[in-house]
């Protein structure tokens, strides 16, 4: 990812004269928004600085033709009930409790997600589920030793059948490499139900035993999931929320950080940062006081763009699902979702729409193409799977999301974990975020960080 050429300044002039604030929080994505809301309840003084016109960061509802949809399919899980309780108090009554499965698009069929044994012996068939097994088996005793990819992971815990199947082809569009370079964490705990006690229990006790692994189970805001970001930039208060705020320096004496410069001019004095800022961009804002032999490992690091694609349609339902997922390699595209399921408010009666993400680099030629050919593109892929029809497809429209996944290769942890030790030199300055702490987190992750930094930073206070 490109960024505009960071400024990192030493020495700061005791010149300054704007008041300075007792936190700084940079980015106003997720992270930055639930680290606000609870300083501000814990009554500490902040100031946060994004750089674009709007809040949320990848966390945002669009209003297009009527039609709402989120920046990705995005939900909230009941993870952490201290942290949902936070979210049904932010939103009260506008919190829905949604129970929708999904599925994955294979060959012309749909496939149980989280992957269901009864369902996918009864999709293959029997000769490739046999043969699915026998892989199953070999991989269970032939790959051992650690785990040191995605690839060695997804064959040791499902057989390379399946892997190549579901697996591997998928995460290759995601995040661009190949499975054998990915980190075994980005499976998280997808596909968790795919073991024989399963299939067993599948077999014997039906649709009951099924439910009890499928991931369908959610909370979802009425109008969008941008709703979540809405609420805790209100909470923070408008007057801490300063937005077109680009942080372009950072004053520092290579012990603590002084000041932030804005837009190439503005000076503001701080007593601590906290920054939510892409990894590689605040230590190269720092660059001048770190280690010679980071520098490569901040090089390393690399982000994700996504390329979302709504189609609007003149049908009142295409799906019945949370998410279709697309591991074939002659689809572009890695998701799909049809907002209204969600919540019936995301589209007027008689229309809804499909929000389509495509992963791709900012030198693919997808992230540059005409938007009027990419709506064209995509609609013609998806009417193979009889959800529309060609007189029912009235528009669409393109949005571009840069950096919205930080790239978990094979060895970034130890390559994070330099830079983050690199830049611990700095005592008044806390990182935090997807991006920040470059670790793929969902939403309950960034509201339980953001509560305990607040917390052990107040019990620090004299």
């Amino acid at each position: 990812m490109s960024f505009d050429p960071p400024k990192t300044v030493s020495n700061p002039s005791s010149n300054d004269t704007a008041c300075e604030r007792e936190l700084m929080i940079l980015g106003g994505g997720p992270a930055g928004l639930a680290f606000g809301h609870f300083a501000r309840k814990a009554g500490l003084d902040f100031q946060l600085l994004e750089a674009s016109p709007r809040v949320g960061g990848n966390a945002v509802t669009f209003v297009e033709d009527g039609l709402r949809f989120d920046s990705g399919a995005h939900r909230f899980h009941d993870r952490d009930p201290a942290m949902t309780r936070e979210v049904k108090e932010l939103l009260g009554a506008d919190l829905l409790e949604c129970a929708i499965p999904s599925q994955i698009y294979h060959q012309g069929r749909f496939v149980d997600f989280p992957l269901s044994p009864l369902n996918l012996f009864r999709v293959l068939g029997l000769r490739a589920s046999l043969g699915a097994g026998l892989s199953f088996l070999k991989a269970h005793l032939t790959h051992r030793g650690e785990q040191d990819s995605f690839e060695h992971h997804a064959v040791r815990a499902y057989g390379r059948d399946i892997a190549n199947r579901f697996l591997l082809g998928y995460s290759e569009k995601l995040w661009g490499l190949p499975g054998s370079q990915l980190c075994p964490s980005i499976s998280g705990k997808r596909l968790k139900g795919l073991n024989l006690r399963t299939f067993f229990l599948e077999t014997f006790q039906g649709g009951q035993a099924k439910s009890a692994h499928l991931d369908g189970r959610f909370y979802y805001p009425r109008l969008g999931f941008g709703m979540i970001a809405e609420k805790l930039a209100a909470s923070c208060g408008a007057d801490r929320v300063r937005v077109n705020a680009r942080v372009t320096g950072l004053r520092h004496d290579g012990r603590r950080i002084h000041a932030v410069e804005v837009n190439d001019s503005e000076v503001l004095p701080v007593e601590r940062v906290i920054s939510t800022l892409p990894l590689s961009l605040t230590a190269r804002l720092l660059a001048s006081s770190l280690p010679t032999e980071v520098a490569e490992d901040i090089a390393s690091l690399k982000f994700r763009h996504v390329v979302l694609v709504a189609l609007f349609l003149n049908r009142t339902s295409a799906t019945r699902v949370g998410s279709v997922y697309f591991p074939d390699p002659g689809f572009p595209m890695t998701r799909v979702y049809e907002p209204r399921n969600r919540s019936a408010e995301m589209a007027p009666p008689g229309r809804t729409m499909l929000a389509v993400e495509i992963p791709c680099d900012a030198a693919d030629a997808v992230w540059r193409q005409d938007d009027g050919e990419l709506v064209r593109f995509v609609a013609k892929k998806l009417k193979s799977c009889g959800w529309f029809r060609e007189d029912e497809l009235a528009g669409g429209c393109v949005k571009r999301l840069p950096a919205a996944y930080p790239v978990l290769e094979a060895g970034v942890k130890a390559r994070v974990r330099r830079i983050m030790d690199a830049l611990s030199q700095f005592e008044n300055l806390t990182i935090l975020g997807r991006s920040g702490e470059f670790r793929y987190t969902h939403m309950h992750d960034m509201l339980r960080v953001g509560h305990d930094t607040v917390a052990s930073l107040s019990s620090q206070q004299p």
